[in-house]
């Protein structure tokens, strides 16, 4: 018995270290298995790295040694971290045959960027004088250094973003198909929904999914991240298998909704229009003369789609719409409004310092143009020469607005207009354009003095001067281009070729000329501050001095309108830069209206 107790105590010992063992690799594989959904949560909640969280929560899953809390958690969260993936893009949760679509994408972000731009989105304030607050009445006041709390943009930035995918019209024009909603990790709006959706009538589940009854809307769904919402249950039911399965047919897998999304990357709002849905939808309601008009005029056989985007950049805002047609189409409207892409040519006679600029191309260049002799006797011109310069001659018009410069002859500068034309034959144009203004002297307006030769900048040209308006000089600036407008305009015009200091090298309008097309017809460029100096210079008084301010807030303000006109796509982008910051413009404000009280007490 005696020799036994060692073998019994070894034995004890081997099944207590066995043991220490087993628990030492459980304790080791739930280490590890909290390591990696740990590592979920940050790429998931910090990083926004969903397809890397996504790995790391099957291996938790998947992990028979992990505690079954654990797994659900993380099966939870792989479930979230699917349907964000597969609402990344909610055209993959749209049926394929919508006849509309608009989409909006993380909203926090953008707004985000237009606080921050506009001088908003700062952090509070530290205790300390101020400037007097601005009385809204009731009790109410607008700090000068008023800005949103980061607080309320973080919670936006929470939210994920929401599309509506439009089918039909019901009986009654009611708009039928499929809205998806994301709310993300915004508690607040996911919450209210979850608690509103309970006063329904619930339905049979989808897929495990909960459903309610909407009294004449329809049906709603809420899956571990989204809200789908529907007139019809079996829209939600084919979301639902959209949703868990990729490779279902989609309004994403469609080749011409993919070209039209990926040119809108990004985009805050993007919207879709089906060109051949909405004809085969709606087409055959088309009845009548009327009806008939339209078909010739649009050719709403070839209309392929329609495409609008608006976002935002770490600068500006930017909105988008594009109209696609199909080749061999026959758009009468689209026809008479294209012209010929612009040039360029003529921004180089358009001074730097301009306040706005108007460039169209209105005819193709031609390599044979003849080059004018400004000593040549003057060509003669018939009526039909006036026509042919319009569809023939102009390449393309570049209008400018100077700002006024400070004038001790005036109290009210007049500020100078001028057009830069580049044509094809500048000898047929500089009489033609002659002709008219001398017509125009003796039939149209009463002249104060006779036409007149003039020099201006080296450069000779003709004047007019009419009763109450500023003289308009005619001036070949170049071999093929052609000034007209005010001395001052035309002046600045000469100086920009001479001194190389065109629009070209101007700063403000630097990024706005970048993104000119070879597609580019027409372009409107305004920069905001200079042009409210332009109106500021025709007020007086109060207004002007309003003005004033206004000009102060917007001076680095710029916005463009420019049409892109391809053959079967018409593209109108507006853009602005350099928003004006809001405390400035509150502390303006704040000042006209002591200035006005300081007024009215004298």
């Amino acid at each position: 018995m005696t020799k036994m107790l060692p073998k019994t105590g070894l034995c004890c010992v081997l099944l207590g270290l066995l043991a220490l063992s087993a628990a030492a690799q459980e304790k080791a594989a739930t280490t590890g298995a909290e390591a990696q959904f740990q590592r979920g949560f940050y790429l998931q909640v910090h990083q926004r790295d969903l397809s890397g969280a996504a790995v790391e929560f099957e291996k938790v899953v998947a992990d028979q040694a992990a505690s079954d809390a654990l797994r659900s958690e993380a099966k939870n969260r792989l479930d979230q971290v699917r349907e964000d993936l597969a609402s990344a893009n909610f055209a993959r949760l749209m049926p394929a045959d919508v006849l509309a679509y608009v989409e909006v994408n993380e909203p926090g972000e953008h707004i985000a960027r237009i606080l921050k731009m506009v001088g908003l989105l700062n952090p509070p304030a530290a205790a300390g004088p101020a400037e007097k607050p601005i009385s809204l009445g009731n009790g109410l006041y607008l700090p000068a250094d008023f800005s949103i709390s980061p607080a309320l943009v973080a919670e936006l930035k929470k939210f994920r973003g929401a599309a509506a995918g439009l089918t039909a019209l019901d009986g009654r024009n009611r708009p039928a198909g499929l809205v998806a909603i994301n709310p993300g990790d915004c508690d607040l709006i996911r919450g209210a929904l979850e608690t509103a959706v309970q006063l329904l009538e619930p339905g049979e589940p989808i897929e495990g999914y909960k459903t309610y009854r909407i009294p004449e809307v329809g049906w709603v769904a809420l899956t571990t991240r989204l809200i789908f919402v529907s007139d019809s249950r079996e829209q939600l039911v084919s979301a639902v298998d959209r949703l868990r399965n990729p490779q279902v047919e989609s309004l994403a897998s469609r080749g011409e909704f993919k070209r039209a999304q990926s040119e809108a990357h990004g985009a805050l709002l993007f919207a879709f229009v089906d060109g051949p849905q909405i004809v085969k939808r709606f087409g055959p309601q088309l009845r009548g003369q009327g009806a008939a008009i339209a078909r010739t005029l649009l050719d709403l056989d070839h209309f392929e789609s329609l495409v609008v985007a608006l976002g935002t950049t770490d600068d500006g805002i930017r909105l988008q719409a594009q109209m696609n047609m199909a080749p061999g189409h026959h758009n009468m409207l689209y026809s008479l409004i294209r012209t010929a892409p612009i040039t360029r040519r003529s921004l180089a006679e358009v001074p730097q310092g301009s306040a706005a600029v108007i460039l169209i191309g209105l005819n193709p260049p031609d390599a044979q143009a003849p080059l004018g002799q400004a000593d040549q006797n003057p060509p003669s011109i018939s009526a039909m020469d006036i026509g042919r310069e319009f569809f023939h001659n102009i390449e393309e018009l570049a209008v400018f607005v100077l700002p006024p410069a400070d004038s001790a002859d005036s109290a009210r500068p007049i500020p100078d207009v001028g057009a830069v034309i580049a044509v094809k034959d500048p000898s047929k144009s500089e009489a033609l354009w002659n002709q008219l203004l001398s017509l125009a002297a003796v039939f149209g307006a009463r002249t104060s003095q006779p036409v007149a030769d003039v020099t201006i900048e080296s450069k000779a040209g003709h004047i007019y001067h009419f009763a109450g308006a500023p003289p308009i000089a005619v001036v070949r600036s170049q071999d093929r281009t052609l000034t007209i407008g005010t001395e001052g305009a035309v002046a600045a015009s000469v100086r920009a070729v001479n001194s190389n200091t065109s629009i070209v090298r101007d700063v403000a309008f630097g990024s706005l000329l970048g993104r000119i097309t070879p597609d580019t017809s027409k372009a409107v460029l305004v920069d905001v501050g200079r042009s409210v100096a332009v109106a500021g210079a025709l007020a007086k008084g109060r207004e002007a001095r309003e003005l004033a301010i206004i000009g102060d807030a917007t001076r680095d303000l710029r916005v463009s309108l420019v049409t892109d006109e391809a053959p079967n796509q018409l593209t109108i982008r507006v853009e602005a830069t350099g928003l004006p910051k809001m405390p400035a413009i509150l502390s303006l404000i704040n000042q006209g209206r002591i200035e006005r009280k300081s007024a009215a007490t004298k």
